[in-house]
């Protein structure tokens, strides 16, 4: 394909020179998240995330998101990717997938108290290993650690399983001690009990935040470039850099 140009320079270098959307114009700014959280409810409330798949299997996530989750990998090159909830294993094999072709030693470990339906796609990918148990049990802490000294390097962490906020807490309790300054950690489904669904849920991952940041304020950084990138995101304030 021949790119087009404009005098001596192409259409790829003035793409290129586009800046990201800046702070400079708030009412641009206030009107574009409004349009965000309209699109995010339209997307949660008609449920179609709810039949998004990854090769087949039931991914119960948004698509912006995992596009996300592919770039930081690929910034972050981790040698172990940790995720709490597994369903049908089809995050897991997004992970599994998209790690390998960074790092090809990459592991996931998908850990979820009920492991019985996982399609067996994911169940045979070699560079998965499922674990059954709740993802706050010790006998995880110890298998991340295991694992992460097989595999030198930062781990990419994220949080989506039981939602409750003692559970959500209790889960980043886990991983303080494991986690290490350059970790990531994301924690999904910010957005329930009225941020913006889901009003009545009761206090999940969003109020968990509050209360972990309240009680460590120096564990982690917010990655809000990364949390606003695409306008809008299933993990509100759950993108996070440990310090």
């Amino acid at each position: 394909m021949q790119l087009k140009t404009f005098g001596a320079v192409s259409w790829l270098d003035l793409w290129h020179t586009i800046p990201l959307m800046t702070n400079e114009d708030d009412a641009t700014n206030s009107a574009a998240s409004l349009v965000s959280e309209d699109y995010l409810r339209w997307y949660y409330d008609t449920g179609v995330w709810n039949h998004t798949t990854f090769l087949g299997i039931l991914c119960l996530k948004s698509v912006s998101d995992m596009w996300n989750y592919q770039e930081i990998l690929f910034d972050l090159k981790p040698g172990l990717v940790v995720e709490f909830g597994a369903f049908n294993g089809g995050s897991a094999l997004f992970f599994s997938t998209i790690a390998r072709l960074i790092r090809p030693e990459a592991l996931v470990l998908s850990v979820d108290a009920d492991l019985s339906f996982i399609a067996p796609r994911a169940r045979n990918d070699r560079a998965i290993r499922f674990f059954e148990s709740s993802s706050t049990d010790p006998r995880v802490a110890s298998e991340i650690r295991r694992l992460r000294l097989a595999l030198p390097g930062p781990i990419f962490c994220i949080l989506d399983s039981d939602h409750s906020k003692k559970h959500v807490l209790a889960e980043l309790e886990l991983l303080k001690d494991i986690t290490r300054p350059g970790d990531y950690v994301v924690v999904e489904d910010g957005i329930i009990n009225g941020h913006p669904v889901l009003p009545d849920w009761g206090e999940g991952p969003w109020e968990a935040l509050a209360e972990y940041s309240d009680l460590y304020p120096d564990d982690y950084v917010r990655d809000e470039t990364r949390e606003a990138k695409f306008g809008w995101t299933f993990a509100a304030k759950g993108f996070l850099i440990r310090r």
